[in-house]
């Protein structure tokens, strides 16, 4: 029997209380009917989250280089799902150890523009030289875990409550 793909990565909070997993990103009854589910079901709740994860972590990530972001999340044993955008890998690296991140150049990234102002509430007029993609701190990184974890949580229960 053929191995049934999920986008489990260990941590379901649907087990206190959560409608939706703060882990996978699925919602209770996916989780729960996912092994007797078509594979077009399937196939399209793996393409939801990865659609709204690489829209809300693009926001705040680029990614520089693809094969070093998986080389650290092997290195650090870190579970990711590797058919997904690499762009997804980042909320499983921040799940894992966001405050002991001290370089992201070390993971192939680096923040956006965007996002760096936006979090620290920064006002320039002048263009933003290279070192703002490392100026950042263990805080900054915990907080744009939270927030991009929030955002995806809250698309997908949108989503979700709009099918028919």
């Amino acid at each position: 029997m053929a191995r049934i793909e999920s986008p489990c990565v260990g941590i379901c909070s649907t087990t206190l209380g959560d409608t939706i997993c703060r882990g996978c990103k699925r919602h209770s009854d996916e989780i729960l009917n996912w092994g007797g589910a078509e594979a077009d079901f399937r196939e399209t709740v793996i393409q939801r989250i990865e659609d709204i994860t690489v829209h809300v972590v693009g926001q705040y990530f680029k990614l520089l280089d693809k094969d070093q972001l998986e080389q650290q999340l092997n290195k650090r044993r870190i579970r990711y799902t590797k058919r997904f955008n690499a762009l997804c890998w980042i909320v499983d690296l921040l799940r894992a150890g966001a405050s002991r991140i001290k370089n992201l150049d070390a993971y192939g990234l680096e923040l956006t523009t965007e996002a760096f102002y936006q979090e620290k509430n920064i006002i320039q007029d002048d263009p933003v030289n290279s070192t703002v993609a490392t100026a950042y701190t263990s805080d900054l990184l915990e907080q744009l875990y939270q927030k991009i974890n929030r955002t995806i949580l809250e698309e997908t229960d949108r989503l979700i409550c709009e099918k028919p």
